[in-house]
């Protein structure tokens, strides 16, 4: 005994049992999809600066980097920089498996960083990603809400103590930029 408790040989099968858990889920298909909506990410922000992109007031470039994620492993993801004048802005992919969203981008400036995370479309604070069960004599309540597929929106994570989701639309994002940037 190495740590002072004795442990049936059941309890280790049972441990053993419980990390194969996740044998149906496609990995692969978790990162491309995840690798998808971080091309739509960047999409949507070349909209947002494009009649600047066209004066030449605003320059942009891609560079990729090496992520490794549980269970995904190490892949490639793009990093998207974007030159304002003297100023430099990165947006960096940090992965998929997060608790409470479904990817995250951080926005790196000189004067500060934000977070653009892939949630729920309807969340619209931290606090809407909780919840909290409580069982009565040991049974579980049974939901009476129907459980429907999210969909996925990107949103920028306030640093308010609220912790609210903003909508990222053109507005918002100048309005990251110009926060991270020291504008």
């Amino acid at each position: 005994m190495v740590t002072g408790v004795r442990m049936e040989t059941k309890d280790f099968e049972r441990f053993v049992a419980s990390q194969q858990g996740d044998a149906g889920i496609d990995w692969a298909e978790v990162r491309d999809e995840w690798l998808r909506a971080l091309n739509s990410l960047h999409g949507k922000i070349l909209g947002f600066l494009r009649e600047y992109i066209k004066a030449g007031t605003i320059s942009y470039g891609f560079t990729e980097i090496e992520l490794n994620e549980p269970d995904i492993g190490i892949y490639l993801a793009k990093r998207m920089d974007i030159k304002i004048g003297r100023q430099s802005v990165s947006l960096v992919p940090l992965g998929t498996m997060l608790i409470g969203c479904k990817g995250r981008v951080d926005a790196q400036g000189p004067a500060g960083h934000a977070q653009i995370l892939l949630v729920n479309e309807k969340v619209s604070r931290a606090a809407d990603l909780i919840k909290v069960t409580v069982s009565v004599g040991g049974k579980v309540p049974h939901s009476t809400r129907e459980r429907k597929p999210a969909s996925w929106a990107w949103k920028i994570l306030t640093t308010t103590v609220e912790r609210r989701f903003v909508d990222l639309d053109k507005d918002s994002f100048f309005a990251l930029l110009m926060e991270i940037a020291n504008a």
